[in-house]
């Protein structure tokens, strides 16, 4: 039994007249009742008793009509399902970020979108450091990533994609001499005491940043150490010290915290959306889609989007 046969029987059955259920069909009438006939055939009974104006079902053709019915509509269900997962409009995407990504603004309105306008993806969110995000595509933990330190051996076996680009700038305390300046050149943080994260949590971005340093005259004299962004800062407002931080940070206030662009720094912390090599996934298609195209729109990261 195929789903044609169905098809057919449905329409002879609503029609009660082969040639009107022929011309709906858009085929002949001989065509259509041989294959009434094959599948009365296969079942072993009729379907259908000849009237003097068309036909009427018989008992089994009227118990047989409701299933039939409901077989069409689940095949036509199931091919809606089928298209609209190789569309990524449905299905399930398990995403690795670092803390720095939700501030720019672009991955929370990502979300927002899916939530929205996707209602059918299950998004299953993990925060994780770069180094925690490799762990996880190695232990297939999660489908995409968002990071800004890819690890060596990328190329080898990940997909990096530039998202967008977000510089950093110096935090200081509120009540800091130079935190009336508007601008502030590198030299002049030469006397200052630095929180900076540990070298392997961002190893690219503090070799440029010590680089930076030492081209301005002086190496920076870090008295504190710290993972997340949001810790460093936190640091800055309790008077530790001074930190280099991403400029999107600056859009959550922080009380007793000033931020100010810096001259001769030029780093920026590069964001990329991540994934292995060789897997396929519309949704995760639509998903990195989806982040290149707000970060277009932010105004933190539009002018520097890659």
């Amino acid at each position: 039994m195929e789903l044609r046969h169905l098809r057919y029987f449905v329409a002879v059955a609503e029609e009660l007249n082969f040639g009107r259920a022929a011309e709906r069909l858009h085929i002949a009438q001989p065509p259509l009742s041989r294959q009434i006939r094959d599948l009365e055939r296969e079942l072993g009974t009729p379907l259908f008793a000849r009237v003097p104006r068309g036909v009427e079902l018989t008992p089994a053709g009227r118990a047989f009509l409701p299933e039939a019915r409901l077989t069409l509509a689940q095949a036509e269900r199931a091919q809606r399902t089928a298209q609209r997962a190789a569309q990524g409009e449905i299905g399930r995407l398990r995403v690795g970020f670092v803390e720095a990504a939700t501030y720019a603004g672009v991955l929370p309105e990502v979300l927002g979108f899916f939530r929205t306008h996707l209602p059918n993806i299950g998004l299953s969110l993990f925060e994780l450091t770069s180094p925690e995000q490799v762990e996880a595509f190695r232990d297939g933990r999660i489908d995409v990533g968002i990071l800004h330190t890819p690890p060596a051996d990328a190329e080898s076996w990940l997909i990096v994609q530039p998202v967008y680009t977000d510089p950093l700038v110096v935090a200081l305390p509120q009540a800091h001499r130079l935190a009336e300046r508007r601008r502030l050149a590198l030299g002049e943080l030469a006397a200052e005491p630095f929180v900076l994260p540990p070298r392997p949590f961002a190893p690219a971005i503090y070799d440029e940043v010590i680089a930076r340093c030492r081209a301005a005259g002086f190496s920076p004299r870090v008295v504190q150490e710290a993972v997340a962004w949001h810790t460093l800062v936190g640091l800055v407002g309790a008077g530790v010290g001074v930190a280099f931080v991403p400029r999107s940070l600056a859009q959550i206030h922080r009380p007793g915290v000033a931020y100010r662009p810096v001259r001769d720094l030029g780093v920026e912390l590069g964001m990329s959306a991540v994934w292995k090599r060789g897997d396929r996934s519309p949704v995760r298609e639509r998903f990195v889609t989806t982040l290149r195209a707000v970060a277009r729109t932010q105004p933190t990261t539009a002018a520097r989007t890659r």
